[in-house]
């Protein structure tokens, strides 16, 4: 896959992994690449890199209708990097160990 064509999702890139993503594609010359976070507030230090190519949305994965809505939003995707997660209640151990 050539990286400049691609259109990209990648959830969770307001920070960490999610956030070395969008700039990794960047750099890579994606065409386009949409930043999700639950707080659209959250990527805007990432979104001023490039506003024309970085698009900021909101998105909450634990929300079925968020999910629904940016699946409208983000026509031509071709590239989804799904590294937005949940920890339930309890902590990382607590779910390992059930």
């Amino acid at each position: 896959m050539k990286i400049n064509e691609t259109v990209a999702l990648v959830s969770g890139a307001n920070r960490g992994i999610g956030k070395a993503f969008v700039e990794a594609l960047y750099s890579a010359g994606a065409e386009r690449i949409y930043a999700t976070a639950r707080s659209i507030d959250s990527l805007t230090d990432l979104v001023a890199i490039d506003p024309q190519r970085i698009i900021p949305i909101a998105l909450d994965v634990t929300k079925p209708d968020q999910i629904a809505a940016v699946v409208q939003q983000t026509q031509g995707v071709n590239l989804l990097i799904n590294n937005a997660g949940v920890l339930g209640s309890g902590g990382f151990l607590q779910i390992i160990a059930m």
